[in-house]
C-alpha cells in the first residue's frame, strides 16, 4: 500500500483503465459462449503504421502490462490469466497495437492438468509471465480457423 501512495496521476489512470478492462473481460468470460470468446481472442486490432519500429509502442505495452498486473491482484473478482490476456488485448487493440493471445496446457507427472493464457506483441510478453513450460493449443492460427471448429464451440 505504501508503494501505491507514490503512483503518479498517469499510473492511477492506467490502473483505473485496467480495472475497467478486467471487469469487462470477466463479464465476457461469464456471459459469452466459448466460440464468442475465441473469436474475441482472435481480434488483433488495426496496426499502427510501423508500430514495431517505434519506442512509443513499447512504452504503451509496458504500461498496459504493468497496470493489468497491478489491478488484477487487487480487484474483488477473479482475474486469472485468460481475463488478464483478454483485458490487455482489448486495451492494446484500441490503441492500435496488435497482439496475439495464446492458450496452452501442461501436464506434469503426478500433477494436475494445468491451462494458461498469455498475450504477446512480437517478442514481448504482455501478460502471462513465463509460459515456457506450456504447450500452446490455441493461438493465432486457431483464431483464423474458427469456421472449422467443433460443434462444442458453436
Amino acid at each position: 500500500m505504501r508503494r501505491a501512495v507514490g503512483f503518479s496521476a498517469g499510473q492511477w489512470l492506467d490502473i483505473l483503465r485496467a480495472v475497467f478492462e478486467l471487469a469487462l473481460g470477466r463479464i465476457h468470460l461469464t456471459s459469452k459462449s466459448p466460440r464468442a470468446l475465441l473469436e474475441m481472442a482472435g481480434k488483433r486490432g488495426d496496426p499502427i503504421e510501423n508500430s514495431h519500429k517505434t519506442g512509443a509502442v513499447d512504452v504503451v505495452i509496458h504500461r498496459v502490462s504493468w497496470a493489468i498486473a497491478v489491478a488484477a491482484g487487487n480487484v474483488p473478482w477473479r482475474s486469472d490469466c485468460f481475463v488478464q490476456a483478454m483485458a490487455a488485448q482489448r486495451w492494446l487493440n484500441r490503441s492500435g497495437i496488435t497482439s496475439e493471445l495464446f492458450i496452452g496446457v501442461r501436464k506434469r507427472e503426478n500433477a494436475a492438468f494445468e491451462a494458461h493464457a498469455w498475450l504477446r506483441h512480437a517478442d514481448i510478453t504482455v501478460t502471462g509471465g513465463d509460459f515456457s513450460t506450456f504447450i500452446p493449443l490455441a493461438g493465432p492460427e486457431t483464431w483464423n480457423g474458427l469456421n472449422n471448429t467443433s460443434p462444442a464451440l458453436r
